[in-house]
């Protein structure tokens, strides 16, 4: 088959959060599975290529920025021209503008229109472009239990032509054994893009009080701002210092692939208490438990039938500094139940390997 993924911002680009790394991983996969694979992206966002890259087996067809109505216009001509069987939208409202959004909606390509929905809502008026391009895409591949919630209790009659297609992580495994710092102090880590939502002030307000009962730690904030957000990692930053917990906190910001995969692999735990609840769409929480990392989070936003607490994520019954700071206690001390949770994690991982993820993809691309 010819497949087009269509990504504004596939890598290398200026802003790269989990639906470019995503994208590229998906590309990647189904080209080894035989496949022709087309990237089309945004000049916008993505990078010109090095000549390497020029040279991959997955083309990448840049279209000018930034992205609206005629944008659709000229990929429906381009999937024409390159006679591409099935084009694959990536979508989340954040990613295009609404005039890009409504052409694309109501657009009848000649060929199998598919979208992949990786956030369906947003607000306001986002959510009516939402159903939009639910009802008017040819199917739907939802990357996540929060989405197929909403199409079961809201619009089950969209489920015939949907398959649910998790994500994977975008963090290769790294195979080192775990090792804490020289001075054996455990590092507990932090991982993902900054942005509001991702309980970051949370942490802040744990870490002060496992700093004032003395626990021994050291924290790594791993992960970017990301676009019309930037403020929010100086502010971060800012606050590390004003709590006084810059001896103990470090921020690493945005490293190589290989720096976060050896960090996530030396710390004792992963702390994601995301703000709206822990959810397999995370691909923070990907990269955690490819990793085999024990990992403290949220209750789920969902019932998610595969998590399970204190066996593979540990999370407070009610989500409040109170209770975090008993389970990071807890995780500090407790070599048991990391082991418990590491174990869990590598066992849970096995469902979203990428091999799995493209599998699933061809079947849904083909029937």
């Amino acid at each position: 088959m010819k497949i087009a993924i269509i990504c504004p911002n596939y890598p290398p680009a200026v802003f790269e959060g989990g639906i470019s790394h995503y994208s590229r991983l998906i590309a990647t996969h189904l080209l080894k599975n035989g496949h022709k694979v087309f990237a089309i992206t945004s000049t916008e966002f993505t990078l010109p290529l090095s000549e390497q890259k020029r040279q991959d087996e997955i083309k990448q067809i840049h279209i000018q920025g930034p992205w609206n109505c005629n944008t659709v216009n000229y990929i429906e001509k381009l999937v024409k021209q390159k006679k591409i069987d099935n084009v694959v939208l990536q979508y989340s409202p954040a990613s295009f503008k609404k005039s890009f959004r409504i052409k694309w909606a109501l657009s009848n390509f000649s060929v199998q229109k598919i979208v992949t929905f990786h956030t369906l809502w947003g607000k306001g008026f986002d959510r009516i472009l939402g159903a939009l391009n639910l009802v008017g895409c040819k199917k739907i591949i939802a990357t996540n239990s929060e989405i197929m919630s909403i199409l079961t209790r809201r619009l089950p009659f969209l489920l015939k032509k949907t398959y649910m297609i998790p994500i994977g992580s975008n963090i290769s495994a790294n195979n080192q054994k775990p090792i804490t710092n020289q001075d054996g102090v455990p590092i507990i880590s932090y991982f993902g893009m900054l942005y509001p939502g991702k309980g970051l002030n949370l942490i802040l307000d744990v870490l002060e009080v496992l700093k004032e009962r003395k626990q021994k730690f050291v924290f790594k904030f791993i992960g970017g701002g990301m676009l019309n957000h930037e403020f929010y990692e100086t502010n971060l930053q800012k606050k590390i210092k004003e709590r006084s917990l810059d001896d103990q906190v470090e921020y690493l910001g945005r490293i190589p692939e290989n720096e976060v995969s050896k960090w996530l692999n030396k710390s004792r735990f992963i702390f994601l208490p995301y703000e709206r609840g822990l959810s397999d769409r995370r691909g923070s929480f990907m990269a955690a438990i490819a990793q085999g990392k024990a990992i403290l989070s949220s209750p789920p936003v969902v019932v998610m039938p595969l998590l399970k607490n204190g066996v593979n994520v540990l999370w407070p019954i009610k989500a409040s500094v109170e209770e975090y700071i008993k389970l990071t206690e807890k995780m500090l001390n407790d070599d048991e139940l990391i082991r418990r949770l590491e174990k869990g994690a590598k066992e849970l991982s096995s469902n979203f390997s990428w091999d799995k993820i493209a599998a699933e993809y061809e079947f849904a691309l083909l029937n």
